[in-house]
């Protein structure tokens, strides 16, 4: 419970909302106890299920690929029940690493579907990611010392891995390769993960990885200049000999993914590793996604239990 009264607790009764999609499931902590720390009251929209799906498709184009018409559909949630939308625009971060140009327009979509009633809090990301959290968070509490010692508090949740996952012998393991607003968002990549789980494999994702093995510009991945797609290159190298199989998460619609994809394929077929693409969009059905699985799954463990033998 918020205190009204206390001193410095400007704007304590502000309700600013977070979509729970996108960016929310790499920073979605941090924004919590951020705008919590702020005196503001968080509310985070709810899980992504098919109606916020439909709901999101009114109001993007048809073009744009599954997360931005999920993320729409939270915009449109949250908009009668909260008095601000916590939206950070992130242009670039390090080494000038851009983010999707529909990640980044997805700010402007958001302002026109808001109107004029519900304040927009869009801070741009472009390169120190603190400084603009810090601006942002004035126009929440415009106490510079409670927004500091908020940021402050609230930093330690960015902290990913410190090292790299250990991978016991014998195991069965694949790597499932996709952004992270794919992977961990249920509506998305719960029935992919499950199914693999369900056959024995240990599911490796690319956020168990720390940031020094993500954002390596090492060969090729240094000409990658999407930050989040280069993430998935150097996850797909520091994994492809340590699974025994590749599956890939895609959506329909985002080049940058299908042009990344193709490099990893090809390079996964010249070590002779089990890939599999899986392109998804407001149409795909679970039942599909299963099938295709499992049969990537049966291939994967004949290739297992060949080299085994051999």
């Amino acid at each position: 419970m918020v205190d009204l009264a206390a001193p410095g607790n400007y704007n304590a009764a502000m309700r600013v909302g977070i979509p729970r999609a996108l960016l929310y499931f790499r920073y979605g902590r941090f924004w919590e106890s951020f705008l919590s720390g702020l005196g503001a009251e968080v509310v985070v929209s709810r899980k992504t299920d098919k109606a916020m799906v439909q709901r999101g498709l009114g109001h993007v184009s048809s073009e744009v690929c599954l997360p931005v018409k999920i993320v729409a559909g939270h915009i449109a949630a949250l908009r009668d029940e909260v008095d601000a939308l916590w939206l950070p625009r992130m242009v670039w971060l390090e080494d000038e690493l851009y983010a999707c140009p529909k990640m980044i327009g997805i700010c402007d979509i958001a302002r026109m579907m808001l109107g004029h009633r519900v304040k927009l809090i869009a801070p741009s990301v472009k390169g120190n990611f603190m400084r603009a959290h810090f601006r942002a968070g004035l126009e929440v509490n415009p106490n510079p010392f409670r927004v500091a010692r908020a940021l402050s508090r609230a930093r330690q949740l960015l902290a990913g891995p410190d090292a790299a996952p250990d991978f016991a012998a014998g195991e069965k393991r694949v790597a499932l390769i996709g952004h992270f607003y794919n992977v961990e968002d249920d509506f998305v990549g719960a029935a992919v993960r499950s199914t693999f789980q369900e056959h024995g494999y240990r599911v490796c994702l690319k956020d168990q990885l720390p940031s020094r093995i993500l954002r390596t510009r090492d060969e090729f991945s240094q000409r990658i200049r999407w930050v989040y797609e280069r993430e998935l290159y150097n996850a797909f190298r520091y994994m492809v000999d340590k699974v025994d199989g590749v599956c890939v998460l895609v959506s329909m619609g985002c080049g940058p993914d299908s042009l990344v994809a193709e490099f990893m394929r090809e390079e996964a077929r010249q070590k002779g590793v089990p890939f599999l693409q899986l392109v998804l969009d407001e149409h795909t059905g679970t039942a599909g996604l299963v099938t295709r699985v499992e049969a990537f799954a049966e291939l994967a463990e004949r290739r297992r239990l060949a080299q085994q033998a051999g």
